[in-house]
């Protein structure tokens, strides 16, 4: 980042839980082992939660794949293909009716070819007359055409006609073993719920239902995945406990003495990793920022302890410690200072100015002791212009800042002794 920015509610955020094992992990440099550790942990609650899931399934799966087997069972036995219904409803159509389609085939044949003039004797004998006149008038040769195939095309109507007639057959027998086939099916769709030429595709569906349970992830394999899952994230955690364990302890240090030098002489400051067996999405422990005012405290958590002008110290300690690691260029403290002032507001200034002498530090402050401390001083104040209110920022000269400080210091009157003041505290900074 070009800029890190720490604003007055920061220290509020300390209280939490989750935002003390952040600051740790962002200290320490650890925020990607911090991903691969919560992906880690993720596969081993899934690959739990698969387990838990096929244990309460075995027995609702057994009796589904008994009951599946039985109806595919049921459904093969019967014996119906795909087209099958529409094959039986024809074959039962034409022998309900064989008797009228025998009548019917025998009296297209006899009127074909037999009678006084059967009707393909009589189209051969005028193709053939008007084959021997279009020899005299070719005119006479397109109805010739038409006639002799109209005979030809009557002929294999006949033939076609006898073959169908011979074919038919009176069969009372093949009529109720239909009827009481097509009884099987309907009665079998009723009892499924689908209709008849649905049954085939229903059979098709169960095998392939079947065949998915008996295929699926048996609970030993989920077990073996489960611990192996287990087993990465563990090896993880460890090392990102190995990782968090000498940060927690160097930062303990590090604040604890930055809390003597304001005016918490005695007080303690402890990073404590409390271990969680069962692990979590954030690592085998729990971080809390412990802390002890004064010698004769215990150490404490800090959110039940710590005043608000305690917190604002602390949490100014940890931002100011933390902004040292960092590679940031520039750092924004936005009245960080809340909370303070005095000999305390001096010291704060001190850090700040330390931490600029590495790199670019801009403060927000309302606190002379702060703002003495700085290279440089710019005044921002609002003013009025066509009933809109504007914000404006000024550069102060040495002069300037001699009175911006002793404004800072007395307010609204100030006196030569203010203005003195002002510039003993900017020649101290010095």
């Amino acid at each position: 980042w070009l800029a890190d920015i720490h604003g007055q509610h920061a220290h509020h955020a300390l209280l939490r839980s989750d935002a003390q094992r952040a600051l740790i992990d962002r200290y320490a440099g650890l925020d990607a082992l911090v991903e691969r550790v919560a992906a880690a942990w993720k596969r081993w609650l899934d690959a739990q939660r698969a387990c838990a899931a096929a244990q309460a399934a075995a027995e609702g799966s057994a009796r589904e794949r008994e009951l599946l087997a039985w109806q595919v069972d049921e459904l093969e036995a019967l014996g119906f293909e795909k087209d099958a219904w529409d094959e039986l409803n024809l074959e039962h159509a034409r022998l309900g009716h064989a008797a009228s389609l025998i009548e019917g085939a025998s009296m297209a044949v006899a009127a074909l070819e037999e009678g006084e003039a059967p009707l393909v004797s009589s189209l051969e004998m005028l193709s053939s007359r008007l084959a021997d006149l279009a020899n005299i008038d070719p005119a006479l040769g397109a109805a010739q055409e038409l006639l002799a195939s109209a005979a030809i095309a009557a002929d294999e109507a006949l033939h076609g006609l006898r073959r169908y007639r011979d074919g038919l057959d009176l069969d009372p027998q093949r009529l109720a073993e239909i009827e009481a086939r097509i009884g099987s099916v309907t009665d079998m769709a009723r009892k499924y719920r689908v209709p008849p030429d649905g049954l085939a595709a229903l059979l098709l569906e169960c095998r392939q239902r079947l065949a998915d349970l008996s295929e699926a992830a048996d609970p030993a394999a989920l077990a073996a995945r489960a611990a192996e899952a287990e087993a990465d994230y563990r090896a993880l955690a460890g090392e990102l406990s190995a990782a968090r364990a000498p940060v927690a302890t160097a930062l303990s240090a590090q604040v604890s003495e930055a809390m003597q030098r304001l005016s918490m002489s005695g007080g303690r400051f402890e990073v404590q990793l409390e271990a969680l067996p069962e692990g979590s999405a954030h690592g085998d422990e729990r971080i809390e920022f412990c802390v002890a005012a004064n010698p004769s405290q215990p150490l404490r958590p800090l959110g039940k302890v710590a005043s608000g002008g305690e917190l604002s110290r602390i949490g100014l300690a940890i931002q100011v410690i933390m902004s040292r690691a960092a590679a940031t260029p520039t750092l924004i403290f936005d009245e960080v200072d809340v909370g303070i002032g005095g000999r305390v507001a001096e010291i704060v200034g001190r850090m700040l100015a330390d931490l600029g002498s590495q790199r670019q530090v801009m403060c927000v402050t309302h606190l002379p002791q702060v703002a003495a401390q700085a290279d440089w001083q710019w005044s921002i104040a609002k003013q009025e212009r066509d009933g809109e209110t504007l914000s404006t920022v000024a550069v102060l000269d040495p002069e300037a800042r001699i009175g911006e400080i002793a404004r800072m210091l007395g307010g609204v009157n100030i006196t030569d002794t203010t203005r003195d003041h002002a510039a003993e505290m900017l020649g101290r900074a010095r």
